[in-house]
């Protein structure tokens, strides 16, 4: 808990609400996680909450929320992932990295994991 005190967090806000332990869950911290250790996807210095982010590339409007049946989440998500430089990136085969980023172009980063599970 002390780690998320005073700070910006980035979120998937568009996820269908859930109740877990009891409390309904309507947004996910994105995090970058090993073998060893979990970390949050810092936004860059200057963002405003509520600011949009989004992959190079995907600046749409997204869906105000995902359809659970679809599996969109569960379909992209894997691709999510962290490069040398220790940017959030989305891979898809054929194409290059798009990094998580926002209307400045600004990266959105992990403190430490390269090649991290972000989710």
């Amino acid at each position: 808990m002390e780690a998320l005190q005073e700070r910006y967090v980035v979120l998937v806000a568009n996820l269908k609400p859930v109740t877990m332990r009891g409390i309904k869950s309507t947004a996910m911290v994105l995090c970058g996680s090993d073998d060893e250790k979990v970390e949050f996807v810092d936004p860059p210095a200057g963002v405003k909450p509520g600011d949009k982010d989004f992959f190079e590339g995907f600046d749409g409007t997204p869906e105000k929320v995902l359809n659970p049946k679809k599996k969109i989440w569960e379909a992209v998500q894997p691709s999510f992932s962290t490069n040398d430089a220790l940017e959030v990136i989305y891979k898809q085969e054929g194409k290059p990295a798009a990094k998580l980023t926002n209307k400045e172009g600004q990266s959105f980063k992990v403190k430490s994991i390269v090649s991290a599970n972000v989710r």
